[in-house]
């Protein structure tokens, strides 16, 4: 009878374990189910209301249950000391393929600041949990040159 009582025990243990690992796979998963990596990124500037952070991230999908579902992502840009300047996200998310590149910008009406820092990390739909990489750019101000009237002409002859 004893030996029924531990082989229902160890049995019963085992389900459990059986039960819990995806679980416990699924948790540790989080923050690698999307790469991210930069395509592109530009820190312009717009008229009086500011300047604008691009941010161009290529990214896969490494979790297939995510193709064709919704995310997000959460783009915060800081000074160069490390202060938080702004967090911009989209309010409706993305349908996520493959692989493709999606846009992120925002506008800093600090018109002072030349040099910034945009962090981009994708997320759940509800910003909540990380499915990516964080992706890091340094930017500088680019600083357009005023063109005159003669080169403004569209598709002149050089």
């Amino acid at each position: 009878m004893i030996f029924f009582l531990n082989l229902l025990t160890i049995t019963s243990l085992f389900v459990l374990f059986l039960l819990l690992v995806p679980t416990l796979v699924v948790f540790a998963y989080h923050g690698q189910e999307v790469s991210i990596s930069l395509d592109s990124a530009e820190f312009i500037p717009l008229d009086e209301k500011g300047n604008q952070v691009n941010v161009f991230a290529n990214y896969t999908v490494n979790d297939p249950s995510l193709l064709n579902q919704k995310i997000n992502s959460v783009m915060k840009v800081y000074s160069t000391n490390g202060t938080l300047i702004k967090t911009s996200s989209s309010a409706e998310g993305f349908v996520v393929n493959q692989t493709d590149s999606q846009r992120h910008a925002t506008t800093i009406t600090n018109s002072t600041l030349e040099n910034v820092i945009a962090v981009v990390q994708y997320t759940n739909l509800a910003k909540t949990l990380p499915l990516s990489n964080p992706l890091q750019v340094d930017l500088n101000l680019t600083k357009v040159p005023a063109i005159s009237e003669t080169e403004s002409e569209i598709a002149a002859l050089q």
